[in-house]
């Protein structure tokens, strides 16, 4: 009488009979019944069904432990279970998954291919098959996103641990995209469907860890090595889903900005909240409480880095609307931190400040990006920025050009001044130049058209800085070992520059 047994070759589940010398009728390979025993390839398929069905009653009440070991006898009853040996494994998942030191992403892809490769040898019927698999993937998905939902606590309270962890657990999952497709059947609908989520899943963990975050006035952003990890396993993960669904589109996702916008808007509140107090001075353009204001100024340039690296760390596409709301907002940022400062000193004169020149750079460079990228979604930009210029140059025309011209008049006397006087006027030109710089095309490379005022603001740097200059007697040798006069020289170069054009 024939029994089931399990081919030691081509692993096929085969009819045999009881005799010394057998071959296998799959792949012609001979062997003998005693190799069957000793290697435990007959297969028992009443041990089998009792212990599937025991397994099955305790795997219902959550009785994971019990379940598995009725699971691991009905597989040690046949070795081409599937069904067990997908339960063998999902068990020892549920058993162990809370326990920090168990590899859970590795365990669901093992399992999985594990599971496929003894289904692969089986004569059931592709309809079962393709049950088997559907529900397979249920149980994993359910895995998947309860384990990368458990994260959330560790993204609050220790966002790089939660990066790293994240990058860990996406790298192994995606070794489940590269099982083979006719193995897992991805050309069924509710297969591909199924697998899909599981990169949708995959996506949005990879757009939550790049963002950047805010802690008590701290920003947390990956650093190169770790946005390139999660940027690549990103693409990585779209791929796939674009191969599995010709509609499946990356772009679609979007970072939580929530955060970003309700700091934003903090910020901007405060800005109007100042303009509303200042508004007795706002006809001269003065500051009248300096103090508040750089304070305010503070809060802007964290809100303008918050904004600028979720705009460009966040693999967001450029058209989506949330994404969109960010580059206006830190056009709003920028313009106010690149405007300068007009207010009353000590001895009752007014004076015009910036920043560092260092951070003017900066903050030309990321204006420059906003309005390239911001151009493709509202080519208003261009007005946004000549109003900008507009109210720098009456800033400029109101205290700049002044100083300028009496310190024209007065040069032949300055030349003879004494050096603290001398370096009174210098300064004085040096911030007049600086003030302008964001007009030059070195700084904010963006325009629509001829802006005369931009053009009017250009004309006045170019005086300040050849005054600059002449002040100090061409002595390029000693400006150039001076840490704060330095950067004249810098937009002197950019004046040539532009003159040349």
């Amino acid at each position: 009488m024939p029994v089931l047994a399990i081919c030691p070759h081509c692993y096929k589940t085969i009819n045999v009979e009881r005799t010394a010398k057998l071959a296998c009728p799959d792949c012609g390979e001979e062997f003998g019944f005693a190799e069957l025993q000793k290697n435990k390839l007959l297969v028992d398929p009443r041990v089998e069904a009792r212990e599937l069905s025991s397994a099955k009653n305790h795997f219902v009440n959550a009785d994971f432990a019990g379940a598995y070991g009725h699971f691991k006898k009905a597989l040690d009853a046949n070795l081409n279970s599937y069904t067990a040996q997908y339960f063998v494994a999902l068990c020892d998942i549920y058993l162990h998954e809370t326990n920090k030191s168990f590899d859970v992403m590795n365990g669901i892809v093992s399992m999985t291919r594990n599971a496929l490769t003894v289904m692969s040898r089986s004569n059931a019927p592709v309809a079962d098959k393709l049950t088997f698999i559907k529900a397979m993937l249920s149980d994993v998905k359910i895995i998947v996103t309860r384990r990368l939902a458990s994260r959330d606590k560790l993204f609050d309270s220790d966002i790089e641990a939660y990066r790293k962890v994240s990058i860990a657990d996406l790298e192994k999952l995606l070794e489940l995209f590269k099982i083979d497709r006719e193995l897992i059947m991805s050309f069924a609908p509710e297969v591909t469907a199924a697998l899909v989520e599981l990169v949708e899943c995959a996506v949005k963990t990879c757009y939550k860890a790049v963002q950047t975050v805010e802690k008590d006035g701290e920003l947390f952003s990956p650093n190169d090595e770790i946005y390139k990890k999660l940027l690549s396993l990103c693409n990585d993960y779209c791929f796939f889903g674009h191969s599995l669904d010709s509609k499946f589109d990356g772009n679609n996702f979007s970072p939580d900005f929530k955060p970003n916008y309700a700091f934003n808007e903090k910020v901007l509140a405060r800005m109007d909240k100042f303009d509303e107090a200042n508004k007795p001075y706002e006809k001269k353009r003065l500051i009248g409480f300096i103090s508040e204001y750089e304070n305010m100024l503070a809060d802007c340039e964290t809100a303008l880095r918050f904004t600028y690296l979720n705009c460009y760390r966040s693999m967001c596409s450029r058209q989506n609307k949330q994404h969109a709301k960010l580059f206006f907002d830190g056009l709003k940022l920028v313009y106010r931190l690149l405007f300068p400062r007009v207010v009353m000193n000590d001895k009752k004169l007014v004076e015009v400040r910036f920043g560092k020149f260092v951070d003017i750079v900066d903050w030309c460079d990321i204006l420059t990006r906003f309005l390239v990228d911001s151009y493709e979604i509202d080519n208003s930009i261009a007005d946004r920025l000549h109003d900008f210029y507009e109210k720098l140059y009456e800033i400029i025309d109101m205290y700049v050009v002044p100083d300028i011209e009496r310190i024209e008049k007065a040069h032949k006397k300055l030349q003879n001044a004494r050096d603290a006087e001398l370096e009174i006027y210098r300064k004085v030109l040096f911030d007049a130049a600086c003030c302008c710089a964001p007009a030059l095309k070195k700084y904010v490379d963006f325009s629509v058209g001829k802006d005369k005022t931009r053009a009017k603001i250009v004309k006045v740097c170019k005086m300040a800085s050849e005054d600059f200059l002449m002040l100090s007697e061409f002595k390029i040798g000693e400006i150039e070992q001076s840490n704060f006069y330095r950067p004249i020289l810098q937009i002197s170069t950019a004046l040539l520059d532009e003159e040349q054009e």
